[in-house]
């Protein structure tokens, strides 16, 4: 949550199209993507199935997009010298499915090897 507040300000701005790759989005995707492999991986580790566990995909994607929004009504009406941007809500959802992605296909592979005899 720390991370919100800092200034990204020295941050060059691109012209055109290159605003929605900006180094900005890039570094909204990096920093959730990572956040939903590692909640996929924890709900999937738990002994105890209930409905987190059970759903563990939806309940990332859930958690995931909830924690976008408000990382950017934060930074509108908390932070000081900070503004959200619904352009990086959007790029902080493409990280929690990047994220949700990478996880799947993993653990897929893994659990696959492990299945064959």
């Amino acid at each position: 949550m720390l991370t919100v507040g800092i200034p990204g300000a020295y941050i060059p701005k691109p012209m055109n199209f290159m605003k929605l790759f900006s180094p900005d989005k890039i570094v909204h995707i990096l920093l959730f993507a990572p956040f939903a492999f590692l909640l996929m991986r924890y709900l999937k580790s738990l002994k105890k199935e209930n409905i987190f566990t059970k759903y563990y995909i939806i309940t990332t994607i859930f958690f995931g997009i909830i924690y976008a929004i408000s990382t950017e009504l934060l930074q509108v009406f908390v932070f000081v010298g900070r503004n959200g941007n619904i352009y990086d809500a959007i790029a902080d959802v493409a990280g929690v499915f990047l994220g949700s992605f990478i996880f799947y296909t993993v653990y897929k592979r893994i659990d696959a090897k492990s299945y064959n005899p």
